[in-house]
């Protein structure tokens, strides 16, 4: 008797399915069916009745997982009397995420991922869509959260679209052009854009944008990018910026508002990872988790412009 058998048969008890006990404990199905049935034959007796709708324990089986309670409760016990090699046998996972990420939720998902995981860490870091490529080819990465136009993605990477938004302009309310019901490309000549440091992708975003529309624009560029000193600069009327409608739903106040553009661009948020390294095991499980969760999310929380302000 392995002490993995013990774990598999607990876990398919509580969910009474061996794919979601697979799921739970990320390990194939046919893995547990497996071990389930060699510990079986070790014990000459059947633990679970299978048929094809349900999965019950026999009486046997309601016996064993009494006393496999006790000896997992044992082993937690020891565990955490001698926990020195716990942390190496762990998986490690490490994520870039986009900035602005928490506006959309994707980057809480990441972090429940790791709550919810007793065999994984990791680490969780802010970078632009740049770094993040760079750090996915050398290896400091297995995963990216990205956020940009669907035509802007290069071609040695697997993108897995979660989120797609349209782009707004975020502009005072003072300004004439803030009652328009869209932005035009001859507004967008007249209007000074904030961006951060020429470092990023942003800075050229803005001109495919502008130059998508054959207009010319001034850019102030900042040493930082800093949300409250954009927040203040925007409410100053000192310029506009760019942002999507879950960015743009923490920017709109009394004095900000955002406004669509009069031909669309959509910008979507993709998990990014090397095509050569395709997810296995814990990884894919954890491509599933986000993809699933962001799924759900997009169900319960939908973003609307309603008389140039964002609703919910």
């Amino acid at each position: 008797m392995e002490i993995r058998q013990i774990y598999y048969v607990l876990e398919v008890a509580k969910q009474k399915n061996f794919t979601k006990a697979a799921q739970a404990l990320y390990v194939t199905q046919s893995n547990i069916s497996q071990q389930i049935s060699a510990l079986e034959s070790e014990l000459n007796t059947a633990l679970f009745v299978r048929d094809h709708h349900n999965i019950y324990l026999t009486v046997d089986g309601e016996r064993f997982c009494k006393y496999a309670r006790g000896v997992v409760d044992a082993i937690d016990v020891l565990m955490k009397e001698f926990n020195g090699n716990e942390e190496s046998e762990k998986a490690v996972i490490n994520v870039a995420v986009f900035p602005f990420s928490w506006t959309i939720g994707v980057s809480t998902i990441v972090k429940d991922f790791y709550k919810s995981s007793t065999n994984v860490v990791g680490t969780i870091r802010i970078s632009d869509n740049y770094c993040a490529y760079t750090d996915l080819k050398k290896g400091a990465l297995d995963f990216a959260l990205v956020k940009l136009r669907p035509e802007d993605k290069v071609d040695y990477l697997t993108y897995i679209p979660l989120i797609e938004e349209d782009l707004l302009v975020i502009i005072n309310r003072n300004n004439p052009i803030a009652a328009h019901h869209a932005i035009s490309a001859e507004d967008l000549s007249n209007l000074p854009v904030l961006v951060g440091e020429k470092t990023t992708n942003l800075y050229d975003d803005f001109h495919k944008i502008y130059a998508d529309r054959n207009a010319e624009f001034q850019v102030v560029l900042e040493n930082t990018f800093d949300r409250d000193l954009l927040i203040n600069m925007l409410s100053s009327g000192e310029g506009i910026t760019f942002a999507t409608e879950s960015t743009a739903a923490q920017i709109v106040n009394d004095k900000i508002t955002a406004i669509p553009l009069e031909v669309p661009v959509k910008y979507n948020t993709y998990l990014v990872y090397l095509q050569d390294k395709e997810p296995r095991g814990i990884y894919r499980a954890f491509v599933d988790y986000v993809v699933n969760e962001t799924h759900s999310l997009n169900e319960t929380k939908k973003i609307k412009i309603k008389n140039n302000d964002i609703l919910y």
